[in-house]
């Protein structure tokens, strides 16, 4: 037992030779970012990564170790340190600052966007028809919140976001106005009304949630909604931060949406259903998993675990449900179909077209960005 104690003894030695080299790991890159701020290079850089993960490959062949296990440790390495570079230098903001009132403040996104405001050096104020504590400066009335406010960014539920949109123009707000709506079109006529009324008005998505550490490998919608002024003001609070910024028309952000959150939404939804009513215990199920099971629960536990009035409205609101449902009919059909008839064809077929769609040059060139 003395030899057993011995070695652990060592192992508990190296672990902590591990932790510290990983803390001096750390503060090289932190430092680095500096550097790449400085010079005005982006947060992100995939092939420097890719290189420090294939010299780790290499390196791990020598030591007679799982390369794949040593990618992984490379893989949170890397993520530790963009997390660590972002908040240190690419979460700035350059403007003025503002004086922001977030309505739907005491929400999970609402909260986060105080955070992320106050960590740029902005004023934050909460408006809430829920009333709670709250660590931030809170309005009593809209009006009020308002009257002190130079920007109004709603975080409030897709089925009052248009209402609100008419009282901030109705109470002549003269500041920015932006939402942050999963789903745009029934936001179309409102947001038209209050431009026709002189309002600084555009709308933003961010393609994130309210769980989000790190704004690298994330990304922003910016919706154009015809006020240039607008729209760059919107950009500048994320200008300088390492988010994805992409440019969508007011009118086609619901397309894309659609599959994007829709469908995804939907189908794990779906698969959810089905396992739960099965019959069977996860527990019993989660001793036999296969990979692309435990994957799949991955992400489908995700969704579950979200706010079902937030999920239902994302569908209702959605102008293309109908279109995405008969989409899901279809493909379910054909390849139920396919195997009931024995036609292996059509569902290899099917399996191969897929592929090739994940092949297409563009598709690799925007999985590269």
């Amino acid at each position: 037992m003395k030899k057993l104690e011995k070695l652990r003894e060592n192992v508990q030695q190296i672990d902590r030779d591990i932790i510290r080299m990983i803390g001096k790991r750390i503060e090289l890159t932190r430092a680095i970012g500096k550097v790449k701020k400085n010079a005005g290079l982006p947060l992100l850089n995939y092939q420097v990564e890719k290189a420090v993960i294939e010299n780790a490959r290499a390196v791990a062949d020598d030591f007679q170790l799982s390369p794949d296990f040593i990618k992984s440790v490379m893989q949170l390495l890397i993520g530790e340190s963009r997390t660590q570079q972002e908040h240190l230098h690419y979460s700035g903001y350059c403007g003025d600052k503002e004086i922001i009132l977030i309505i739907g403040g005491l929400g999970e996104m609402g909260r986060w966007l105080a955070n992320f405001f106050e960590n740029q050096g902005h004023e934050v104020l909460i408006y809430d028809i829920c009333k709670a504590a709250s660590e931030f400066q809170v309005a009593a009335t809209l009006a009020e919140g308002l009257q002190r406010a130079s920007c109004a960014v709603i975080s409030a539920s897709l089925d009052v976001v248009p209402e609100i949109i008419d009282q901030i123009v109705a109470l002549n707000f003269k500041g920015l106005i932006f939402d942050i709506a999963s789903i745009k079109s029934h936001l179309i006529e409102p947001i038209e009304r209050a431009k026709q009324k002189g309002a600084l008005i555009t709308s933003i998505h961010p393609m994130f949630g309210p769980g989000t550490r790190t704004l690298s490998d994330k990304a922003v919608c910016f919706c154009d909604c015809g006020n240039a002024r607008a729209l760059e003001r919107s950009k500048d609070f994320f200008r300088e931060t390492a988010v994805r910024s992409v440019d969508l028309a007011l009118e086609s952000h619901d397309k894309a949406i659609s599959y994007i959150l829709g469908l995804s939404h939907i189908i794990n939804i779906i698969f959810m259903d089905v396992l739960s009513k099965s019959g069977l215990r996860y527990s019993d199920l989660k001793e036999i998993a296969s990979t692309t099971f435990l994957s799949q629960m991955i992400t489908a536990t995700s969704v579950i675990n979200e706010n079902p009035d937030l999920y239902f409205l994302i569908q209702k609101y959605n102008p293309f449900n109908k279109e995405i449902y008969e989409q899901m009919k279809d493909a379910m059909t054909a390849t139920i179909d396919s195997i009931i008839h024995n036609r292996r064809d059509i569902f290899a077929r099917s399996m191969l077209e897929s592929k090739e769609w994940l092949s297409e040059p563009e598709n690799q060139e925007r999985s590269s960005d």
